[in-house]
């Protein structure tokens, strides 16, 4: 038992001073001045079903680079409550998105230069989503069930500015985090009814899946506000919106 303590003792020394030495030679050595970096957006996955996007970064002067992003997502199914209609549970869905910052590195601010710390920039992003659903409606006074596509598609255009920190970890690993982003958003909403089934109020119905909409994402704001959902239930606003993600990445 005694000679295991002293194994262990000398082996614990041991280590220890091989830890010394090799954090003495890592800190005095340069780290190497890597322009690019690739992130995936982890928060996109929170929001949005089958989300797939990453990001490219690339420093072209000190303290400035140019940040672009495209991905794959899904927009969530959304609950509707309307009286005699019911959807199916299975659906089609779709959507892309696409955009690009600019950003600058606040040197005065910042401990070290960029990609790491403070940065403010311009940006523009869009996203688009696709979903189609059957929609099934039983007249209440014959009992015919009756069923039709519903198609929805969403369109979000936004310009605005943002605040954000970059996290450089071993010189190699990124987190990126856009705190705040406010942006003028315009929002396009078409709702698509196939085919004409009787007894079904089309607009209450349009309606209703826009309220529902707007009941999960507060940020549609007032996309139907004061607005008589058309027949095909096309709507369109432009509003303040609002961009905030953390992104996980590699420099290289």
């Amino acid at each position: 038992m005694k000679i295991l303590s002293t194994s262990f003792r000398i082996v614990f020394i041991f280590g220890f001073a091989l830890f010394m030495s090799s954090t003495k030679v890592f800190s005095q050595a340069t780290p190497k001045d890597f322009k690019n970096s690739i992130k995936f957006n982890v928060s996109n996955t929170l929001l949005y079903d089958n989300s797939l996007q990453f990001s490219y970064e690339r420093m072209i002067k000190e303290n400035q680079s140019i940040n672009v992003f495209a991905g794959y997502q899904e927009f969530p199914l959304i609950k509707v409550d309307v009286k005699n209609v019911d959807f199916d549970q299975s659906s089609g869905r779709k959507g892309y998105s696409f955009g690009a910052d600019y950003r600058f590195y606040l040197g005065s601010v910042n401990k070290y230069k960029g990609p790491r710390g403070v940065y403010l920039a311009p940006f523009t992003s869009f996203f688009q989503f696709e979903t189609d659903r059957n929609l099934n409606y039983t007249n209440p006074d014959t009992q015919v069930r009756s069923s039709t596509n519903l198609n929805a598609k969403l369109n979000l255009m936004n310009v605005g500015g943002e605040l954000g920190y970059q996290f450089v970890l071993w010189n190699r690993v990124v987190i990126d985090c856009v705190l705040f982003g406010p942006s003028l958003t315009h929002y396009k909403y078409n709702l698509k009814l196939d085919g004409k089934i009787d007894g079904l109020d089309e607009n209450e119905t349009l309606q209703k899946i826009i309220e529902a909409m707007k009941d999960k994402f507060p940020q549609l704001g007032d996309l139907s506000h004061d607005n008589d959902v058309e027949k095909k239930g096309v709507q369109s606003i432009t509003a303040i919106g609002f961009r905030y993600n953390v992104s996980i990445g590699y420099r290289f």
